[in-house]
């Protein structure tokens, strides 16, 4: 598949991802909207988002994004849904959707739902950033356009950590970084760089934290409370479950936070397949990959829900 043949008589497009985006969704999101941008500048293009993480603000268009209006009755030619396994995730976005004359999916979660016209979904891929280096023009990518989806490869495979790294994905970002990113700058300010909110948060989450079965399982939470204490938001909670995931000895570790909406973000990570994190997220309405995936709950005592999920993944280790 190549997205310029699908590219033909259309005049309007959108273009967006997932609810609560993540790296990998906020760079392949404006990966195509640079790419169409700089080679078919007579499609008028809209990138649709929720707000993004302080952490990406530095990447290019992202000054672009639009928030969706579920009322809105616009109806582009083309939807391109990234990093997106059902219409759902794709919150007030959808209703373009829903409404665009034609519709392409590009992901790579085990959960997918192949609901587009068109669905590029390789569950195996590292990215969806890697996906979209396979489908469009790669002598046509320029710094802004590799920026954006070195940025979403790297934060997806944990720089490079995750066994979601293939050959290709090392020579795909070997070929970006020739484009003259700063990729240095990019993997240290996206992993290692703290905001005094985020350091407190993560110190309050360490503080909350329980282990389980173990050793092999860690959860944790902030309440609506102690956000409240260090004026945090959502954006501050960034590398919280990465950093309980490794805590010596643990194989699945979730953390969980209060979201506007009165439910509580889950986010879960793995350190092997011991337990397929996607199917669990899918229980609860969300979705991911095998050791990485996230959903919401109902509730107002997290304890007792991290207590809950620690039950759930239980057996898996009995079996082991």
């Amino acid at each position: 598949m190549k997205l310029d043949d699908y590219l033909k008589d259309v005049k309007t497009m959108a273009v967006s991802g997932h609810i609560r985006p993540d790296g990998d969704c906020i760079g392949s999101v404006l990966g195509v909207y640079n790419y169409i941008r700089k080679t078919h500048s007579d499609i008028q293009i809209i990138p649709y988002l929720e707000p993004v993480p302080g952490d990406f603000l530095f990447l290019p268009g992202v000054d672009k994004l639009k928030r969706a209006n579920k009322f809105d009755t616009t109806n582009y030619d083309l939807f391109v849904a990234c990093d997106c396994g059902d219409i759902s995730r794709l919150g007030d976005s959808g209703v373009y959707f829903t409404n665009a004359v034609k519709t392409i999916c590009i992901d790579h979660h085990e959960t997918s739902g192949h609901f587009a016209d068109i669905n590029y979904v390789f569950p195996e891929a590292s990215s969806t950033c890697e996906l979209i280096g396979e489908i469009i023009d790669n002598d046509k990518i320029d710094r802004d356009i590799a920026e954006c989806l070195y940025t979403g490869i790297v934060t997806d495979t944990g720089c490079f950590q995750y066994n979601s790294t293939h050959r290709s994905t090392m020579e795909f970002a070997g070929e970006l970084m020739e484009k003259g990113i700063d990729y240095s700058f990019i993997v240290d300010h996206v992993f290692y760089e703290r905001s005094e909110k985020q350091f407190r948060m993560l110190g309050v989450a360490i503080n909350n934290a329980e282990l389980f079965d173990g050793g092999k399982v860690i959860g944790s939470y902030v309440t609506l409370d102690q956000m409240k204490k260090y004026d945090a938001a959502p954006k501050n909670m960034e590398g919280v479950v990465s950093t309980l995931r490794s805590v010596s000895g643990v194989v699945v570790a979730f953390f969980m936070y209060p979201t506007e909406n009165g439910e509580y973000k889950v986010s879960a990570r793995g350190a092997d397949d011991t337990v397929d994190l996607s199917k669990l997220a899918a229980e609860f309405g969300g979705g991911g990959h095998k050791r990485a995936a996230g959903f919401s709950l109902d509730g107002d005592d997290p304890k007792a829900m991290v207590s809950m999920l620690a039950e759930k993944v239980a057996p898996a280790f009995e079996e082991k």
